[in-house]
């Protein structure tokens, strides 16, 4: 394809940012977006210079509309299967934000959607192509560490930016659903997706107990069969800032790295301990740079190709399962094995609020 026309429905943050990035990926056009009221469609498009607007309500403009190859399902998080499910039954390839939706029947039905298509899903996890982790991952598979032992990753923030976040009916999770899907798939990604058995958590709401019924702060641990572990810690909880860290501590050293320079660290980037020569730094470049361009062009490359992308709707469903596991452990005050039948509920947050 010597053009790839995108939508975008969703015309948020995240929207802004693959906007953005659509900038930089020769081939790539945006043609339309999508919102709530056709005022936000238009402020974005208008930007970026897309030419058709669209509301939530009727989008058939973006899915009957022939220039359009690529549905970017950007909306809040109990619109995704909907919006997903219909982008696929139109014949378009389809990214869906994290986390991929609510419920299993949700993501089984998209997959079926999408099999029935034969167009390709991508599941966006933009974590998972930032350079600076990704030169991690390679330290990692070159045995610069040994082997690993435990494993954390911390995303942190003094809250989301829109108001939906907030509320349960649509977020279907606070922190963790919107934060720690990063941090879980981050560090499933760079064990190289192993098997998760056993997941323990424990949720709180600390700052934000006025406005929200919502866990703002999440803590998770994730065990494997080998014994190691890995932990993601999220929150709504930090005024200071934006930190996305990541470390790994194996038998043979330590790695650590700060992805966007925010986490208090005199040495911001990609940093390697090893017994012999002490702590080094690796590398800076990668610091700022959440991966977004790499993310749409691999995924604008797989869909060509007609291969799975690195990021599938496998993983979002797995991520989902880790979701329901740690908002059940939280609710029960105990580890949960995996894998786990959350039963019938709408939201995965359900299973903290209800114990």
């Amino acid at each position: 394809m010597s053009e790839w026309g995108i939508a975008l429905i969703g015309a948020g943050w995240i929207s802004r940012q693959y906007a953005e990035a659509l900038r930089g990926i020769d081939g790539a056009r945006l043609i339309a977006v999508a919102s709530r009221t056709p005022e936000s469609a238009r402020s974005l498009a208008d930007e970026f210079d897309a030419s058709l607007v669209a509301t939530f309500d009727d989008l058939a403009p973006i899915f009957e509309n022939p220039e359009i190859d690529v549905v970017c399902v950007n909306s809040p998080n109990h619109l995704h299967a909907s919006h997903a499910i219909a982008a696929s039954q139109a014949g378009k390839h389809v990214i869906v934000e994290k986390p991929l939706c609510n419920t299993f029947e949700e993501a089984d039905r998209m997959a079926a959607a999408a099999r029935q298509s034969g167009c390709g899903v991508g599941y966006a996890e933009n974590l998972v192509f930032a350079p600076l982790f990704r030169h991690a991952k390679q330290l990692l598979e070159e045995g610069a560490i040994g082997r690993v032992l435990w494993s954390r990753q911390v995303e942190k923030h003094g809250g989301p930016y829109s108001p939906w976040f907030w509320r349960a009916h649509e977020a279907g999770g606070g922190a963790l659903a919107d934060m720690g899907c990063h941090g879980i798939e981050c560090l499933r990604w760079l064990l190289g997706k192993p098997p998760v058995r056993r997941v323990h958590a424990h949720l709180s709401r600390l700052l934000h107990r006025e406005r929200t019924a919502l866990d703002d702060d999440a803590l998770v641990r994730l065990d494997f069969d080998d014994g190691s572990y890995a932990v993601s810690e999220s929150s709504w909880a930090v005024i200071s800032g934006m930190q996305s860290t990541l470390e790994v501590h194996g038998t043979g050293g330590s790695l650590y790295a700060d992805l966007l320079g925010t986490a208090g660290l005199e040495s911001p980037g990609l940093r390697l301990f090893q017994p012999d020569s002490g702590w080094s730094e690796v590398t800076k470049n990668g610091v700022g740079d959440c991966g977004y361009v790499a993310e749409l062009d691999h995924f604008l490359n797989c869909f060509r190709d007609g291969v799975e992308p690195e990021e599938s709707l496998a993983d979002g469903r797995a991520v989902l399962e880790i979701l329901f596991g740690a908002y059940a452990s939280a609710g029960r005050g105990s580890a949960v094995e995996l894998p786990f039948d959350p039963g019938s509920i709408l939201r995965p947050v359900e299973l903290w609020t209800r114990g």
